[in-house]
C-alpha cells in the first residue's frame, strides 16, 4: 500500500467551478488554499481525506486481480 500523503485530489472550487488539483500531504501542510481562478480560500479536512483514500486502497487490495465475464445464449 502507497502513503496516502502522495496521492493527489482533484476538485473544483466552489466559487467559479476552477480545476484544481493538490497532494493529501500538501493539504495536510496548510489545510486550505485558495484558488488560483478567483482568490476564494477553501479549507480542507486532510485527515478525513487521507482516512478515505486508505479505505478506498484497503477496498481495492480485495478486489481479484481479474475478472473474467462470460456471456451464455
Amino acid at each position: 500500500m502507497t502513503d496516502s500523503n502522495a496521492h493527489v485530489i482533484g476538485f473544483q472550487c466552489p466559487n467559479c467551478g476552477h480545476e484544481l488539483e493538490q497532494t493529501i500531504g500538501q493539504l495536510k501542510l496548510s489545510e486550505r488554499m485558495v484558488c488560483p481562478g478567483c482568490g476564494v480560500v477553501i479549507n480542507i479536512d486532510a485527515n478525513r481525506l487521507a482516512n478515505a483514500v486508505d479505505e478506498i486502497q484497503k477496498a481495492a487490495a480485495k478486489a481479484p486481480p481479474e475478472i473474467t465475464i462470460k456471456f451464455f445464449r
